[in-house]
């Protein structure tokens, strides 16, 4: 019972030798390597800019000046075809417009159909997030792939 009484008492003075020694080191690290990273900072930067890199930036936003549309989702709120399709997609268009003023939509034929897409999404993500609200005032609104406008920012 002794024995066992004097290692327990031996393991929890080591244990708290352990933790000082822990403690004792961090408050070296501190007062030795801490001061260091504040003497060294640095005010003034210099780039070392090769010579034809501002040429090929020029290039760069030249070229994507001439972009006008790329790759993303518009949202089709519906397509027909028929005598009076066009004029059908006229009024729903207009409908549209007085309900979501802010999101351009774009009439379009492709032989036989006329078809009324709305947005310029360059996510699938932003297409479903504005899909939730149209579909309430029209049901049957989709998510569709299509060449959207590309604004320059």
């Amino acid at each position: 019972m002794f024995i066992y009484f004097f290692w327990a008492k031996f393991k929890f003075f080591m244990f708290i030798c352990q933790k000082f020694f822990m403690l004792k080191q961090a408050i070296l690290f501190s007062f030795l390597f801490l001061p260091f990273t504040f003497c060294y900072t640095q005010n003034n930067v210099v780039y070392n800019i090769e010579n034809g890199i501002d040429f090929v930036e020029q290039q760069y936003v030249d070229a994507w000046k001439k972009i006008k549309k790329i790759d993303g989702f518009r949202i089709q709120i519906t397509s027909f075809s028929g005598v009076n399709s066009r004029t059908s997609i006229e009024n729903m268009a207009e409908q549209f417009k007085q309900q979501f003023s802010t999101i351009p939509f774009y009439i379009t034929y492709f032989e036989p159909n006329f078809r009324l897409r709305v947005g310029n999404f360059r996510t699938k993500l932003d297409a479903y997030k504005m899909l939730q609200k149209i579909s309430l005032s029209f049901p049957g609104a989709f998510v569709l792939k299509d060449q959207i406008d590309f604004k320059n920012q």
